[in-house]
């Protein structure tokens, strides 16, 4: 099942140990919580990540994919142009039908994929400050940050991400 990964930025220990009791609390189970800080920030007793989050397998997933996808295009739009120009027409329908799912595909993955990384945070975290990876269902996902931002001036949000649950990326 594919989630929302919410990106909270906290600037202390004490306020990461305050937001993750207030998320356990909201019903987010321990498990899909992650805390990412860099090296001699202490984390002790925070949920960890693996080092697939940590590496941001999800975030080089998505670029994958898409370069895929635009490769895919361009591939169909030569072979396209190869058919046209034969007046090979079938072909020419084939190539422009897989130009039109390549691009129908690239479109919906714009318009609803979240696309916020871990990239997206580094800069904070080289200065010291605390990562959770919250993931939760789409449906939870305005109501855990909306509560969030109320219990916790000292929140960034960091933006919203997705990730494969079970997978650990």
């Amino acid at each position: 099942m594919i989630l929302r990964r919410i990106y909270m930025l906290f600037p202390g220990r004490r306020f990461a140990d305050r937001a993750v009791a207030d998320l356990v609390s909201m019903g987010v189970d321990q498990r899909h919580i992650h805390t990412i800080a860099r090296e001699g920030v202490d984390i002790t007793g925070l949920p960890k990540a693996t080092v697939r989050q940590r590496r941001d397998l999800a975030g080089h997933l998505d670029q994958w994919l898409w370069d895929v996808n635009l490769l895919l295009f361009f591939f169909a739009l030569v072979l396209f142009a190869i058919a046209l120009f034969s007046a090979s027409w079938g072909w020419a329908v084939a190539w422009l039908t897989v130009m039109g799912i390549s691009f129908y595909l690239g479109y919906y993955f714009v318009r609803h994929i979240p696309h916020a990384h871990m990239s997206e945070c580094r800069t904070a975290l080289r200065h010291g400050e605390i990562l959770l990876l919250v993931d939760v269902p789409q449906w939870r996902q305005a109501v855990i940050e909306k509560a969030m931002r109320t219990q916790h001036s000292e929140i960034e949000i960091g933006g919203i991400g997705w990730t494969l649950d079970g997978v650990g990326i």
